[in-house]
């Protein structure tokens, strides 16, 4: 790399198409278009000696062993994600976070549920969607409740159906087991925890959606549940 005092790690599942690559940076960028640039021009480095997949960057701040900021994602999910996969992964430096922090469940889910409608923002309820996400966590609850996932076919021009359903099923995994108090950061957790939803982490073609309906209700019972409990009902 040009910038050799920027450390970087790579995390997450070993099977995964791309490169989950965090790169620790002194101070964040303030604007989101400067984050975004930084993160770009830090993959490009890294192009030339990792070329086989395409690079999924993030920006981090670590201080005594632990994230303090992150630009995509939460602090607590990438802190400990890093902890939980980093030996899975061939790494160029030694590992920076040191100290498992608390998760969030709350925020979790509320970021699950706003993730859910993101991803069929651009199918036949693009309508009500759009409009929910601008709405209040009722508001966005009530929406994805009134989603026949079942019809949703087409995820919008140019999309790839089966990464919309890899990543639906990964979040929803991810979240009702944190709900369980059970920290899983790799598809191969999710599918030991939920086996049901192996075909579409990995992929496969011709899968039903009425299993990606059954975990939608499962999260939206759970996510009713916890919504009086919630200090705060947006992301911050």
């Amino acid at each position: 790399m040009k910038n050799t005092n920027i450390l970087y790690h790579f995390f997450g599942s070993v099977n995964s198409l791309d490169y989950d690559v965090v790169f620790f940076i002194e101070k964040m960028p303030e604007t989101i278009a400067n984050k975004l640039a930084l993160s770009k021009k830090l993959s490009a480095q890294l192009v030339e000696k990792y070329p086989t997949k395409t690079i999924n960057a993030n920006l981090a701040v670590c201080e005594n062993g632990q994230i303090i900021q992150v630009y995509k994602g939460t602090v607590d999910e990438l802190n400990n994600a890093i902890l939980r996969t980093y030996h899975l992964h061939q790494q160029d430096f030694d590992n920076r976070i040191t100290h498992v922090v608390k998760r969030d469940v709350h925020l979790k889910m509320i970021r699950c549920l706003r993730m859910l409608l993101s991803f069929i923002s651009k199918t036949q309820y693009r309508t009500i969607v759009k409009k929910a996400l601008k709405q209040n966590i009722h508001i966005k609850i009530e929406t994805l409740k009134a989603i026949d996932f079942n019809t949703v076919e087409d995820f919008g021009k140019g999309s790839n159906a089966l990464d919309f359903k890899k990543s639906m099923a990964f979040q929803l995994g991810q979240t009702l087991a944190l709900y369980n108090q059970i920290e899983l950061y790799t598809k191969q957790e999710i599918i030991d925890c939920f086996p049901e939803l192996k075909p579409f982490l990995m992929r496969l073609p011709n899968t039903e959606m009425e299993t990606i309906q059954q975990f939608v209700a499962q999260f939206i019972a759970a996510i009713k549940t916890e919504v009086p409990k919630m200090k705060v009902t947006t992301e911050l």
